[in-house]
């Protein structure tokens, strides 16, 4: 049989052989092939521990936290793409936000050390009054005093005139104290009316002089009531800037330095990132080694920095972080 006519005859064979079943492309696999058997998993992930890699890196399996992708320790930070320099704006923007936060609780402070300012003017300005009542209380008990004394003394007076009922008596006590009659002329000594006349001018004088004293006595009520109130609005003042004082204080200590504590936390980061971009060579991995040891010096020496500045830290640092965090 010639060459095409065996060609013929295989070409035959093989279009009766399709009409029967289809190809299998298997059959034209090498029989040592077809034993082989498809490895389990196990063993690929044993191989693949078994592989060496760059120094200081291991399986990215190992590298992926369960919903988030760190890149590799070999990673270079700047390739075609310059990974710190992105990093860098990203930490000047929460550095931003964080001293945002504390403006504000600054203004809040601010506001509270104005109204304790104004306090202490009011306090002051009471203190003012108070100090000048008293001197002018001091001068309405003297005035007051005086006529009081005399409304006394013109009592004691008449008293004595009226005992001795003597013509020389009653011209003494209408000439001490210029007694007149309802005309205005002076008072006779030698009327027969003359004790009903003494009698009725000086408690008239009497009750002159008593008025005056009292309004210097109503005057010196006035003043100590004043002063009493003054005192009270002083201790409202002051219990005011004590309640002030406090809320100052504890806004700088649980709120503005934990605050404080996480913009140098992050600065230091800009800083160090600053040096891993003047090297062409920097990896994720030498971020990492530098990141996480300084992070936890840091945490121990300021306690009160913020958890969520901390958090945002371990994700610019590609530091694994619990899922819910990433």
């Amino acid at each position: 049989m010639s060459d095409m006519q065996e060609f013929s005859a295989f070409r035959n064979e093989e279009s009766s052989s399709q009409e029967n079943s289809h190809f299998d492309p298997m059959a034209v696999l090498p029989a040592k092939e077809e034993k082989q058997s498809i490895q389990s998993l196990n063993e690929i992930e044993e191989s693949l521990d078994g592989q060496s890699y760059f120094l200081g890196e291991v399986p990215q399996l190992f590298l992926v936290d369960p919903k988030g992708f760190l890149p590799l320790n070999s990673d270079r930070m700047i390739g075609s793409i310059n990974i710190v320099e992105k990093l860098i704006n990203d930490v000047n923007g929460l550095t931003l936000e964080e001293v945002g936060k504390i403006q504000v609780l600054q203004k809040k402070i601010n506001f509270w050390e104005d109204r304790i300012e104004k306090n202490k003017a009011s306090i002051a300005s009471n203190e003012q009054k108070i100090k000048q009542n008293n001197i002018d209380m001091s001068y309405d008990k003297k005035n007051r005093d005086y006529w009081w004394g005399r409304a006394e003394q013109v009592t004691v007076d008449y008293a004595n005139a009226e005992s001795a009922s003597r013509t020389d008596d009653w011209a003494w006590l209408i000439k001490k104290y210029g007694l007149k009659n309802a005309d205005g002329t002076q008072i006779s000594p030698d009327e027969k009316a003359v004790e009903e006349l003494c009698n009725g001018t000086s408690s008239d004088l009497i009750g002159e002089y008593k008025n005056a004293g009292n309004k210097y006595e109503q005057a010196r009520r006035d003043r100590e009531t004043e002063n009493n109130i003054l005192i009270r609005e002083n201790s409202r003042h002051k219990g005011s800037n004590e309640t002030l004082q406090g809320y100052i204080s504890s806004t700088y200590t649980k709120e503005i330095e934990p605050l404080q504590d996480g913009v140098l936390l992050l600065k230091e980061f800009s800083v160090k990132l600053k040096a891993f971009g003047q090297d062409n060579k920097a990896t994720f991995g030498e971020m990492r080694a530098w990141a996480e040891p300084f992070l936890n010096d840091f945490i121990k020496a300021n306690s009160r920095v913020p958890q969520s500045v901390v958090t945002e830290f371990r994700k610019l640092a590609s530091i694994p972080l619990p899922a819910e965090n990433c």
